[in-house]
């Protein structure tokens, strides 16, 4: 079931991309989704030629390699990339470039071209830098990996050079902070998986153990990783990122990927480590401490990592100097308290389980009681301090500035979904728990043995539905403490801009108004319309559609009916 709904999502997401990509664009041309759909095709043309020229190029390179098994197939379709895709990629770039220059630059599909085929590349080259490396390492120069590096080495270069032409604050929403994003994430897997190396390579010795190879050494494959997609993290981060200007994608990014991201994964290291060591010392493990202890690297590398990443972004971001509360906080504010209620709640349940399974008589219970016990108690300690941290600071900006917390998307969003899983949750734990009970007793067998096997049910019944109770509550408060919005009465529903760069100031005034806004461009004269002039103009009208036409000396509003 869980695996058919996530093929499910993997297989229309494309679907889902290109239709919010062609809302974008179209929203960027003014409604014109004609224009939208040319400009759609013209920049996916231009990528799928230059994947294909970059493959072909790459893999001509290959053939040289001693270890190449492709055949004459492999052979010929590289050629036909490059014969065939070659000089269309040629005709297209040009197409592109006379169109650009028609425009003017403002081409929102270029925009987005250059940054898929920039980080396309970047991904395919150091994925190959990496490949290379590690057979170094091992003693060979393999060709392969070493075309796709220089290959789409330099495909990278051309199009990030593409993209410095233009207007880095604009690009630094996307390309710069996706590329940060890909060097981080990346950049902290290898991390992880060297400094595990490393640590069980020192366990083993301390423990007096032998360490088997069977391919390349796991301590240089994750200090290779670490470098390679550190250097990318430096390279866009360090260098770009820091540079450019604090926008709400910047803080997005430092405060959801670095802050929240490197508290996750210091968290989940933290509660191996406390697990391991206390279920030493109270659980019923019988394995000997070389067994037991065994996963100690993983936890210490993840809180390592996981808090060098969380410490960084924190002082990054409060380097930043202060700024108004946003969205982004609340986001970040309360995604982290969701997380701790999680654990919370998940710690509660199996502790309530548990107890409830000790009461019963021993030749029920299984045997590793005890350690499941302390995996439970240790899930809340890790993960009830989080939450009452994140929420007691929640609620309290709420009690001293209230308006904008009661208006929050984020804060309605996060009570709403946490009453609506938790009362599913304890409406299908009661349901069967009701159930289990009714059925032993119509069976005549109601005993210890029933209690036993409703322990989950109770708990998750008293758990849950306590928690989903107390943030229904807590939604109410928000609702009675709420002031009714007064919304005014929207007169215009359509306008239509005549002029010259309309398309530029539609999705600003839509914005502000709410109203429709269709562009139709003047080609006999350059005159065009300011978005606080069409906002005051729609603001003091009294019909529902307007004509509103640039002139050189002005502006004239037509009231029109359909």
């Amino acid at each position: 079931m869980i695996f058919g709904l996530l093929a499910l999502i993997i297989g229309i997401s494309p679907f889902i991309a290109i239709a919010l990509l062609i809302s974008y664009m179209v929203r960027r041309s003014g409604g014109d989704a004609g224009r939208a759909l040319r400009r759609l095709f013209r920049y996916g043309m231009l990528l799928v030629l230059m994947i294909l020229v970059g493959t072909g190029l790459s893999g001509l390179v290959a053939v040289a390699d001693p270890d190449f098994v492709g055949g004459p197939g492999f052979t010929a379709f590289m050629l036909a990339c490059v014969i065939i895709a070659g000089p269309g990629l040629v005709l297209v770039a040009r197409w592109v470039a006379r169109s650009l220059r028609s425009s003017g630059g403002d081409d929102p599909g270029w925009e987005i071209y250059l940054v898929v085929a920039e980080l396309l590349s970047l991904g395919v080259a150091t994925t190959g830098a990496y490949l290379w490396a590690v057979g170094l390492i091992d003693g060979r120069f393999r060709i392969t990996p070493a075309a796709l590096m220089v290959v789409w080495g330099a495909v990278w270069f051309i199009h990030y050079v593409l993209a410095g032409r233009r207007d880095r604050a604009r690009y630094v929403r996307y390309g710069i902070l996706l590329g940060s994003l890909g060097g981080l994430v990346t950049g902290a897997v290898f991390g992880i998986l060297f400094l595990e190396a490393l640590l069980e390579r020192i366990y083993s010795l301390l423990m007096s153990t032998t360490v088997v190879l069977g391919g390349p050494d796991p301590i240089f494959g994750g200090l290779i990783g670490l470098a390679i997609w550190g250097a990318v993290w430096l390279f866009y981060w360090v260098f770009l990122g820091l540079r450019t200007e604090r926008t709400v994608w910047w803080r997005a990014y430092v405060l959801l990927v670095g802050v929240v991201g490197g508290l996750i994964a210091t968290l989940n290291g933290v509660w191996g480590l406390a697990y391991r060591i206390l279920d030493w010392f109270f659980g019923d493990s019988s394995d000997p401490a070389r067994l037991h202890f065994e996963e100690l690297p993983i936890a210490l590398a993840l809180v390592v990592v996981g808090g060098l990443a969380w410490r960084y972004h924190r002082n990054v971001l409060q380097g930043a100097g202060p700024v108004s509360r946003s969205e982004v906080d609340r986001v970040h504010e309360y995604t982290v308290s969701g997380v701790g209620l999680v654990a919370t709640v998940g710690g509660l349940v199996a502790v309530i389980a548990a107890s409830v399974g000790a009461m019963v008589p021993g030749d029920l219970v299984d045997g590793s009681d005890r350690s499941d016990l302390v995996a439970a108690v240790t899930v809340l300690l890790v993960g009830a301090p989080l939450w009452w941290r994140y929420w007691i600071a929640a609620q309290g900006v709420r009690q001293a500035d209230p308006d904008p917390e009661l208006h929050s998307p984020t804060r309605r969003i996060y009570l709403i979904c946490v009453f609506g899983a938790g009362a599913v949750v304890a409406l299908v734990s009661l349901f069967t728990l009701a159930y289990r009970i009714l059925e032993s007793l119509l069976e005549g067998d109601f005993g210890t043995g029933t209690i036993f096997d409703v322990r989950w049910s109770l708990a998750l019944v008293l758990t849950v539905g306590v928690v989903a109770a107390y943030h229904r509550a807590v939604r109410r408060v928000d609702l009675s403490d709420q002031p009714p919005e007064e919304l005014p009465a929207r007169v215009v529903q359509t306008v239509v801009l005549v002029g010259s760069g309309g398309g530029e100031i539609a999705s600003s005034v839509e914005a502000q108004t709410g109203a429709k806004v269709q562009v139709w461009e003047r080609t006999d004269v350059d005159v065009s319309l300011s978005a606080e002039t069409v906002v005051d103009a729609i603001e003091s009208a009294e019909h529902e559609h307007l004509l509103i036409v640039a002139l050189p000396d002005g502006h004239e509003v037509i009231p029109y009916t359909r």
